[in-house]
Order: structure tokens, then C-alpha cells, then sequence
């Protein structure tokens, strides 16, 4: 199961990666099409000779060969025949070849000799020119020139073996010369030596005679035991085309190349493609993901279709896997901070359609421009650049009226606090007035949604994670690496306890099993041993360490891992599945004053709203 695993989390990397084969096949073909087209036409024809050992006029003595031997020498030949030193040698012996304007290297490439059967000792010649007459001049030229060069090798082991024994034949009768004048020197037949020399006259000319003998048997010329069996006309030419060839060759070589820059992709390919790589490679849990689909337009908010689905199981999830755990609704509604480790990934889409997707449950939703750098929440709601937002109430020296602030959107049960006028350094005003902010709209909305800046562009991410009570980090399937998206953890998990959870931006679509979330256990064991203050809920008695407005007795310790509903748990963002108390509608105003004219228009801020009762219409 674990090597099925691994092999399946580059599943998405090998799809992604799949079209650099069918990139390198295509151009392949192409430059072999045109290098096909750019060659001529080529004319083949084919000599067969066959090889008969042992026949009359092809042995001699120490070289006979049997009959059964043809098959192995035919084999042996078909391997020798096109070789460099034999083509070279039926090049230099034959001039007509060099002036038909054939070069040694051309014979190379031009000549291809085969046994044609396995049971015959038969060798197929087949030669390629440009010109039919050429074609058979040349194969004709390579079959001659080869048993050519087959009968002079042949030839000359003949005349060595007869120059050996010549030679062994001369020096018996030097020998038997010498003996006999020795013999004519002593002239006395009564002399014992004349019997010695005698003797050894009689032995060396009889050894004389033995080697007469052998070099009688001995044929003054030799043939070569291959045969031209049939030689090749003009009317065997057959025209061929090497386009085939050329396209075969060279699409074959575009794909392994291909092949092999798919798996040095696939193998540096560092990126989180999938939504089950989320807790191998990163450590986070995961609260769900968003396709790529048309539905999701950029300045608007998903309200319908497949994406408010997805963004909708995003919320529950945040519950189950432990970012957001338990029960939220003012006056202890919850913050969360929608953020990434880099800009343009989605934060904006998912959280203005998380927002949307709460109000559809029956809870209030207000979204927060957090990034005041580049403030732009409101164009996903259609709505108009605002002067008077978050960064107006961060500048104020007193309290300030939020409801003036808050504007209505044009989804019932959704408020933006928008960013207002751009601020390049709000890192002090935030620490210092946020919390409060935050405290009083805790009291006044059930789920605060803050859209914040990227983690890797300013401290303020940082800040906003350490005032909130779970993070969504929305990653981009597409660009954001591993490296990155691990430098980014670093950063929450150091400086804050926050819990993190990751949304996948610009998924794949997934045709079967697409929902997908998981609660990552190391979670907890990094909470446990993590340095610094602790933000202890369940009724902590040392209160909010985290300055984000909350009193410490409403909401859990994130669980690592994924929880069930309860009976008593709300089945839809806090709505209570079974009877009880109606929290009625009521107007709670901010409770300190306006410090200066607020040029937005104000608007009533509600309270949460129940399930049961209509919401506002804008």
C-alpha cells in the first residue's frame, strides 16, 4: 500500500507534465517529414550468391572444408561482407566503381548483405544509389568484388603452403648435394665413412621425395567457394522511399527524449499538485480545495454552482479538522484569517465565498480587507472604493462608531469592512487597535473573515494570524513550491499558535471521489512543544494571550484529528439541529463614539441571524 502511495502523488505531476512527450513526438515528426521530403528517391537491387564448401577447385590440403560447413561460412560472411576492410579492398580493386563517383564511405552506408533463409547458405546483397543503372552496377560490382577478394585470400594460404614446402624441398636437396660431393671427396669404397655419409644421403633424400609428394598434390590455383547465383538487371530495380525510415528513427528518438525530460520534470517537479500531498509535504491539514472552473470569475463572489459547494465544505471543514473547533456565534464569533504565502492565489475568491456560504447556513459573516497595502475586497462585491474603512479607524485616537464603517453587501447576511485608504506601515496601528476592533465585532457578527495580506510580503500577516483563532492558507496548485509554502509555516508556526489550515486554489477536477479533507496530527504535537505563550480555551483562566478580542471561554483546543458531528453540534455553521432558545435581531450599538466625520454612509450592522428569519435585502 505504501508503494502504491508514493507512486500515486505523482499522479498529478505526470498528467500535468504528459503533454512534453506529445510536445517532443510532434516536433520529431516534423523535422523527420521534412528531412524525408528533402532526400531523394532511392533505387535497390539484389545480388544472391550462395556459398558451397568443399566443392571441386575451392580446397587443398590443410584447408578442406565439409559440405555442412556452408551454413556457418554463410553466416560468417553475411557479417564480414559489409565490413570497412572488405568494402575497401573491392573499392581499390575495382576503379569502375571510384568513376561511377562512389567513395568508400558510400559502399558503407549503400551496401546491407542478410542470409534471406535460415536452412540455405544463400547471402542476399542489396545495394541503394540514386540511379537504377547505378544501383545495379553497384550491387553486381560488391557481389564480384567479394568473391574476388574471398578467392585471392584463398589463393594466397595456396601459394604460402606451396612456397613452404618448395622451400623445405630445396633444403633437402642442398643437403643431399652436400652429402654427395663429401662422399666423391673420400674416394675409397673400403672407407667406413662412405657407408655413414651414405646412409644420411638415403634419409634426406627420401624426405625429399615425401615433401615432392605433398607439393604434387597441391593445385597451382585455388577458387573461393562462393558462388554468384544470380546477378542483378535493370528490370530487378525496385525505387524505395527511406522516408519511413527517416520518420521511424526519428520519431522514436523524440519520444525517448521526450520520455526523459517528463521524468527530470516530474522528478524536480517540487510543487504541491495534489490535495493528499498537502499533509506529506507541508505538515498542515487540509480543509478542502477549489477547481478550475469557469464559474469562478475574477470581482465576484461564488454564490452558485460547483465552487460554492466546494467553498462550503471549506467551512464545515474547518471545524472538523480542528482550525476553527466547536460552535461560533456572537457575542464569541470567530476570526479567521484567509491569507498566502504569495499574492494573486486566491485569497480574495475564498474568502468573500466562504463568507457567502456561511450566510446561505443561517449565521452573519463579516469580511475584513486586511491588506491595507493594496486594499481591493470590495471589487469582488461590485462595490466602490471606500475612504473610510479599517484604516480609518486604525488612525483614530478614540473609539469610532464601526457601524459607520461596516458596509452592506449584496449578499444577505454578508458585511465588508473595507480597507478604506491605502496605508504602506499599519504593523503598530494594527497591534495596537485591532484587538479591540475585534472584541467589539466579535459581539456583533458570528464568524469574522479577515482577507489578508500575503505572509511573505509584510509582518502584518503575521500579526493578523496571531489576533485570529484559525488560518486558511490558500495555495495555487498551479505556481507556489514546496520550499515556499514550507517557508510560510515557518513563519505562522514561530511566530504564532494559530491553527493552520491549507485550501487548494485551481485544482484539477476530479470526476470521481473529489471531496477530500484531512485533519494533520502533528498539529497538536507542534502546539504542544511550541515556545512562547499559550492561548488556552475550554475556560482558560489567564485570558487571551493573542490580543484578538476574545475573552478565552468560548471555542476549543484544535483536535489533530478529524471530528463527527455530535447530536448536540450545529448542522450547518453553527444553525442548532434540535429546538431551542431564538436569538432575536437586535441592533447592539458600538459603544464608543464617532471621533470624526465618517464619510460613508452608515448602515445597521446587525446582529446574527437565525436560520428561521428572512435576512436583510440590500
Amino acid at each position: 500500500m505504501e508503494e502504491g502511495h508514493s507512486l500515486s502523488r505523482y499522479l498529478p505531476s505526470m498528467i500535468k507534465s504528459s503533454w512534453i512527450i506529445a510536445a517532443c513526438l510532434v516536433i520529431s515528426l516534423i523535422a523527420g517529414f521534412i528531412l524525408a521530403k528533402s532526400q531523394p528517391t532511392a533505387y535497390q537491387a539484389n545480388s544472391t550468391m550462395i556459398i558451397q564448401a568443399g566443392m571441386p577447385g575451392t580446397t587443398f590440403p590443410g584447408a578442406t572444408a565439409a559440405s555442412t560447413d556452408s551454413l556457418n561460412q554463410s553466416t560468417d560472411d553475411v557479417i564480414e561482407l559489409p565490413s570497412r576492410t572488405v568494402l575497401t579492398w573491392i573499392y581499390q580493386n575495382n576503379p569502375d566503381i571510384k568513376a561511377k563517383g562512389f567513395t568508400a564511405e558510400d559502399l558503407s552506408l549503400d551496401i546491407i548483405a542478410m542470409n534471406p533463409s535460415a536452412t540455405a547458405s544463400t547471402i542476399l546483397v542489396t545495394a541503394t544509389a540514386t540511379k537504377p543503372g547505378d544501383t545495379v552496377f553497384l550491387v553486381n560490382a560488391i557481389a564480384s568484388g567479394y568473391q574476388a577478394y574471398k578467392t585471392q585470400n584463398l589463393q594466397e594460404q595456396l601459394t604460402k603452403a606451396r612456397a613452404d614446402l618448395q622451400t623445405s624441398y630445396n633444403q633437402y636437396k642442398t643437403q643431399s648435394d652436400t652429402l654427395y660431393q663429401e662422399i666423391l671427396k673420400i674416394n675409397n669404397s673400403a672407407d667406413p665413412r662412405i657407408s655413414l655419409l651414405t646412409t644420411d644421403r638415403n634419409s634426406i633424400i627420401a624426405a625429399m621425395n615425401q615433401v615432392q609428394t605433398q607439393l604434387l598434390t597441391y593445385p597451382s590455383t585455388v577458387h573461393s567457394d562462393v558462388y554468384i547465383l544470380q546477378q542483378a538487371k535493370i528490370t530487378d530495380v525496385t525505387s524505395t522511399s527511406k522516408g519511413t525510415t527517416i520518420l521511424l528513427v526519428t520519431g522514436a528518438l523524440g519520444f525517448v527524449i521526450g520520455l526523459l525530460i517528463w521524468l527530470l520534470m516530474i522528478f524536480l517537479d517540487n510543487r504541491v499538485r495534489s490535495d493528499d500531498q498537502v499533509p506529506e509535504k507541508l505538515g498542515l491539514s487540509y480543509l478542502g480545495g477549489l477547481t478550475s472552473n469557469r464559474e469562478i470569475q475574477a470581482g465576484s463572489v461564488s454564490t452558485t454552482g460547483l465552487a460554492s459547494q466546494q467553498l462550503a465544505d471549506i467551512g464545515m471543514n474547518l471545524r472538523l479538522t480542528g482550525v476553527l473547533p466547536g460552535t461560533w456565534q456572537a457575542p464569541k464569533g470567530a476570526v479567521l484569517l484567509v491569507t498566502s504565502a504569495q499574492p494573486v492565489e486566491g485569497k480574495t475568491t475564498v474568502a468573500t465565498g466562504l463568507a457567502a456560504a456561511i450566510a446561505r447556513g443561517g449565521r452573519s459573516a463579516l469580511v475584513i480587507d486586511g491588506n491595507l497595502r493594496q486594499p481591493g475586497t470590495h471589487l469582488a462585491f461590485g462595490m466602490p472604493p471606500a475612504s473610510f474603512g479599517l484604516s480609518g479607524l486604525l488612525k483614530t485616537t478614540g473609539g469610532e462608531n464601526l457601524d459607520a464603517a461596516v458596509q452592506r453587501s449584496n449578499i444577505p447576511g454578508v458585511w465588508l469592512l473595507p480597507g478604506g485608504t491605502t496605508m504602506k506601515d499599519s504593523t503598530l496601528l494594527l497591534d495596537q487597535r485591532l484587538p479591540g476592533i475585534l472584541a467589539q465585532l466579535r459581539k456583533k457578527t458570528d464568524w469574522i473573515i479577515i482577507d489578508g495580506p500575503p505572509l511573505l510580503s509584510s509582518a502584518e500577516a503575521s500579526l493578523l494570524a496571531s489576533m485570529s483563532d484559525g488560518v486558511a492558507l490558500v495555495v495555487d496548485s498551479r505556481h507556489d513550491k514546496v520550499a515556499v509554502l514550507l517557508r510560510a509555516k515557518a513563519i505562522l508556526r514561530s511566530l504564532t499558535d494559530t491553527p493552520i489550515g491549507v485550501v487548494m486554489n485551481r485544482l484539477s477536477r476530479r470526476r470521481r471521489n473529489p471531496y477530500f479533507a484531512v485533519a494533520f496530527a502533528e498539529d497538536a504535537a507542534f502546539d504542544a512543544t511550541a515556545p512562547g505563550p499559550k492561548y488556552t480555551r475550554h475556560g482558560d483562566t489567564h485570558g487571551d494571550t493573542r490580543g484578538n478580542g476574545h475573552n478565552g471561554t468560548n471555542g476549543q483546543r484544535p483536535e489533530p484529528v478529524v471530528a463527527a458531528p455530535s447530536p448536540s453540534s450545529p448542522n450547518h455553521y453553527g444553525a442548532p439541529v434540535g429546538p431551542g432558545p431564538i436569538r432575536p435581531i437586535s441592533s447592539m450599538p458600538m459603544d464608543f463614539p464617532v471621533m470624526q466625520p465618517n464619510p460613508n454612509p452608515p448602515s445597521p450592522f446587525p446582529a446574527p441571524r437565525r436560520m428561521d428569519i428572512a435576512p436583510p435585502q440590500s
